[in-house]
Parts: structure tokens; sequence; C-alpha cells
């Protein structure tokens, strides 16, 4: 059985440090795994240890989440931000490769990664993910209203305060992305801060603020298609397959190296699913694309 205790990491990016998580044999093949919006690395608690027998799984904050930097004043989190920040990672940490694993924004990320770092990129597996939110050139005018507004009102109001751990995971599970009790006991810690006045979020707060640009869907489409890693999609039944079918039938033939697994479980699935059976479809994938070395 792989030890479920991960190892507390720091890696240092030109952008700052990040936080992560770890498991299993440095010496062994990596995976690099990136995490949802507002999640933190601990997102991978349940899916990493199941890894760890044949692959060293890392899983990172992303800047804002966890216990990686926050950007400095007057900056913000914009999609490809991300992909500039974690890019220089992959020549510290992965002169030979990697296997990449993210989901749902982590999963966006990694797959622009693909694209921006192909040749660090080994194979590719995305959680309930394949692409972001678009807009088009008639919504640019009031997206960018939309956020710099929001900018310019700054922080509204003081953020909640928990009495205790227990407080922040129940008010977690009812969020705007819902959570089931065993994903947000995973994640919920790692994500707080405690001080006088109780437990707060350490997130950073402008993670919230509306993004200022959107992708278009053909910009979204072209770098898909530029993806030359072996990509598996893992698709929840009560994930982003039931809510936006439409982006799995038309992105996914853009792909050109692609499987699909469909596996039990909603939008966090690698945490609240079956998460032995889906470890088992990606151990089993890697295998049989393993004729590359990793």
């Amino acid at each position: 059985m792989p030890n479920t205790e991960p190892e507390q990491l720091t890696l240092d990016v030109p952008a700052g440090t990040l936080g992560a998580l770890a498991w299993g044999d440095p010496s062994s093949p990596l995976i690099i795994a990136f995490h949802g919006w507002l999640d933190n690395a601990a997102s991978f608690s349940r899916l990493g240890p199941a890894l760890a027998d044949d692959y060293r799984v890392v899983a990172v904050d992303l800047p804002g989440h966890g216990f990686s930097f926050h950007r400095p004043p007057g900056a913000s989190y914009e999609l490809l931000d991300y992909v500039r920040d974690l890019a220089p990672l992959f020549d510290r940490e992965a002169s030979q490769g990697a296997v990449l694993l993210g989901h749902s924004l982590g999963g966006i990320v990694a797959s622009l990664l693909s694209v921006a770092v192909p040749e660090r990129v080994r194979a590719l597996m995305l959680v309930d993910s394949l692409g972001p939110l678009t807009g088009d050139a008639d919504s640019f005018p009031d997206q960018l209203k939309q956020a710099i507004d929001r900018v310019r009102q700054g922080s509204r109001g003081q953020p909640p305060r928990y009495a205790d751990v227990e407080e922040a995971i129940v008010a977690r599970m009812k969020g705007r992305i819902p959570l089931s009790r065993v994903a947000a006991e995973c994640i919920v810690p790692r994500s707080l801060q405690q001080d006088q006045q109780g437990w707060r979020w350490g997130t950073d707060a402008r993670l919230r603020y509306p993004s200022m640009h959107r992708l278009e869907e053909d910009e979204v489409e072209a770098y898909l298609a530029a993806i030359a890693a072996p990509t598996l999609l893992i698709r929840a039944n009560r994930g982003m397959a039931a809510f936006k079918p439409e982006w799995i039938e038309g992105r996914l033939p853009r792909l050109s190296d692609a499987e699909v697994i469909d596996v039990e479980g909603s939008h966090h699935c690698h945490l609240d699913g079956d998460v032995g059976g889906l470890a088992e479809g990606c151990l089993g994938w890697l295998g049989r694309i393993r004729s590359a070395p990793l």
C-alpha cells in the first residue's frame, strides 16, 4: 500500500514560491498535478497516493491558492498568467519531462502548458476539464468593463470568519460549486489561515474577480489541436459532460491523440467518486502509452 501522507514541498519560480504536496519515490516517473479554481494541492490527496506505487506525484498549489504566493498589488489572475508563472517550473523540476494531471482550472492550465512547453510534457490527463469558458468579440467590451469595475471597487467589507475548521467545511460545501463532505474535508484545511478572530480563507480574494478577457472558441480549438502529447480525458457522468456536453462534442475531435474514460461521480470525481477505479484507468492508460520513455 502506498503511503498516503504527503511530503510538503516548496518550489521556487521567478514569480514567487509555490507550495506543493508529493507522493511516491522521487526517482519514479514524474506526474505534476494542478487543481481546480479555489481548491489546492490537497485536491489530489486521494488520487495522488493511488498513483504513487508507480509514479512520483507532485501536486502544486496554483498561485493565489493553498500555500503558494499571491500576486502583488495591482496584479490579477488571468488564465494565461498561470501559464507564464508555471512554465519555468518545468525547467527546474521536469527537465526529463512529466505527465501533467489537471482538474478543472488545473486541467485548462495543464493543456495550455502542453502547448507552451511541449518538449517537457510526455502525456496529459484531464479530470472533467477540456478548455475554458469562452467569449467573443461582441461580449468583450462588457466583459472588460465588468472586470475593471470590480477592480475599482476593491475589497467588499470584511471577509467571512469561522469559529473552527468544521464551520468552514460546511460553508464550502454550500459554495458556488458545491462540494461533498469528503471533498471539502480534504481541500478546506489547506485553504484556511487562523488569527485571533478565528479562521479565514487564505486564498487570494482576487481569484473571484471576473476575467478581463476570455479566449474565443476558435482559439481554444486551435490550441487543443496543437497539443502533441497523448491525452486522457476523464469524464464524470455528473460533471462537465452533464452540464456542458457541447464542450465535449465540439472540442474532443480537435485533440490528435485522445482517449476518454467515463467514471461515476461529480465534478470532483477524483475526490468523492470511485478513486480506485479512476486510478486503475489512469495507470492502465499510462502503461499503454509508455513506449515513449517518461
